[in-house]
C-alpha cells in the first residue's frame, strides 16, 4: 500500500510539472498568439471550384432531371512554422472534385468528373498580431494536376489536363484563437479557392 501511494505521488507530481511547463510554453513572451517558433496547422474548406461549377451547369442544362451533380469544392490543409515573429514558411495542399451521374438513352448509368490536386510551398507575413488575432498576407508557388474522367458501363477513360502544371496562391487571411491551441481561420485570395475557412491548431 505504501509503494502504491509513493507511485501515485510521483505520477501526480510529474503530471503537474508537465502541465505547468506546457502552460508556460503556450504563453507567448511577447503577449502575441503567434511568435518565432510557433507551429500552425490549418484544415479548411474552400469554394468555389470553377471546373465543378461549369460541369454542373453543362450537365444540368443538357440532361435535365436524369442526372445527379455533386460539386465538393475544395478540401485542404497547411502547416506553417514561424521563422521570426513576422515571417513564416510552410506547405499547403488542396483537393477539389466534381462528379455527375446520369442515365443515358439506353437506360445505363454513366459517370463523369473532374478533380484537381495542388501542392504549394508558401511564405506568410504576419502583421498586427494580438493575443488572440493573427492577420497575415500569404503567397506561394507549387504544382497542380487536373484530371478528367468518364466511367461508362463498358470502359473507363482517364485524361490528364495538366497543360500548365503550375499552381500559385496570393491571399490575405486571419486566425482567431479561442484557447492557447485552438482557433478558426478564414482567407480570401487568388489561385485555388477564392474563399476558405476552417479550424486552426497552434503549438
Amino acid at each position: 500500500m505504501k509503494n502504491l501511494k509513493t507511485v501515485f505521488a510521483v505520477v501526480t507530481a510529474l503530471l503537474l510539472l508537465n502541465s505547468n511547463s506546457f502552460a508556460q510554453k503556450g504563453q507567448s513572451s511577447s503577449g502575441n498568439c503567434v511568435e518565432k517558433g510557433t507551429i500552425l496547422i490549418d484544415g479548411f474548406y474552400g469554394f468555389p471550384y470553377f471546373n465543378g461549377t461549369l460541369l454542373k451547369a453543362a450537365y444540368r442544362d443538357s440532361l435535365g432531371r436524369n442526372n445527379q451533380v455533386r460539386n465538393l469544392n475544395h478540401f485542404g490543409g497547411k502547416v506553417e512554422v514561424m521563422l521570426t515573429d513576422k515571417m513564416g514558411v510552410g506547405i499547403e495542399g488542396t483537393w477539389a472534385s466534381a462528379t455527375v451521374r446520369y442515365i443515358g438513352n439506353n437506360g445505363l448509368i454513366y459517370t463523369a468528373g473532374v478533380d484537381k490536386i495542388r501542392v504549394l510551398a508558401k511564405m506568410s507575413f504576419h502583421f498586427a498580431t494580438g493575443e488572440k488575432v493573427d492577420p497575415y498576407l500569404t503567397w506561394g508557388l507549387g504544382y497542380k494536376n487536373t484530371n478528367v474522367y468518364t466511367n461508362e458501363p463498358s470502359a473507363v477513360n482517364d485524361i490528364s489536363l495538366n497543360i500548365v502544371p503550375i499552381a500559385f496562391r496570393v491571399g490575405i487571411g486571419m486566425r482567431y484563437f479561442f484557447t492557447d491551441m485552438i482557433g478558426v481561420n478564414a482567407e480570401v485570395g487568388l489561385g485555388g479557392p477564392m474563399m476558405q475557412g476552417g479550424l486552426s491548431l497552434k503549438f
